[in-house]
């Protein structure tokens, strides 16, 4: 039996990069990414009804939909490594498709991007803060208003394996939905606290918590890319200060409040 020069190729950079960055996955991910870009969106060929990709596809459909429940844990629980490198493959296609002359960077084929992307694989901890970032950017964008105070994410309880995870799901929480509190808190303080304090009332949960509440542990930092015309930086640096906003924010807001 032949195998496809593009299936050797996926299979022998799985096997080193694999190895090198602790990140395994089968060859069908990067084939079903470029299937999916290839064929505007559609991935129906028999060959992808595999159970490595039912996983990405679920998240996939969730994220379409208008109204989801992308928070629940079905899909904040730790995702295998399969879905986080077909999640990572999916946005930097997504990255590619606004490239061009005004931003400075050229645009390149589905299959140059899913190559080059996988000669360069991210740690486990950067995929993981991409595929949480993809979850609350979507909360951000679409749950309008904010209906998820009854929602609590137990960190515990979602196959994190350390501090270090559990802090990367928060911390893109706070990159994203605590931005709109520091946002709500600080124009026109203190006329606009009451959109802050809502806004607040509506999030979720962290541990039982309210997010200013919440004592983040200790944890090691990492590399990520946050602005793919620039070299990577520390997560700590970029993620953390986002954080210690929203909580200032809310809680000048909150004493205001009481005076």
């Amino acid at each position: 039996m032949k195998i496809p020069i593009l299936a050797i190729l996926f299979l022998s950079i799985n096997s080193v990069f694999g190895q090198i960055k602790g990140v395994e996955f089968n060859e069908i991910i990067p084939e079903y990414i470029i299937a999916v870009w290839e064929n505007d969106g559609t991935s129906n060929n028999a060959e992808f009804n595999a159970s490595e990709l039912n996983q990405i596809k679920d998240f996939f459909v969730e994220l379409s939909k208008r109204q989801n429940d992308i928070t629940s844990n079905q899909f904040l629980n730790k995702p295998t490594d399969n879905t986080l490198i077909a999640h990572y493959l999916n946005t930097k296609l997504k990255w590619n498709s606004f490239n061009g002359p005004h931003v400075g960077l050229k645009k390149l084929s589905t299959k140059k991007v899913v190559k080059n992307s996988i000669k360069d694989l991210p740690t486990r901890n950067e995929l993981l803060a991409f595929y949480y970032s993809s979850i609350f950017i979507d909360v951000l964008n679409k749950q309008k208003p904010m209906d998820l105070a009854e929602t609590n994410i137990d960190l515990e309880n979602l196959n994190l394996e350390n501090d270090t995870e559990k802090a990367i799901l928060f911390l893109t929480a706070m990159r994203h939905v605590g931005f709109q509190v520091s946002s709500y808190a600080t124009a026109r303080f203190p006329d606009n606290c009451f959109r802050a304090i809502e806004y607040v009332e509506n999030m979720p949960k962290f541990n039982g918590k309210a997010f200013y509440e919440f004592d983040l542990p200790k944890f090691e930092d990492f590399k990520i890319e946050v602005d793919k015309r620039k070299p990577k930086m520390s997560f700590k640096e970029r993620y953390i200060p986002e954080f210690g906003k929203a909580k200032l924010g809310i809680e000048k807001c909150l004493a205001e409040e009481k005076n």
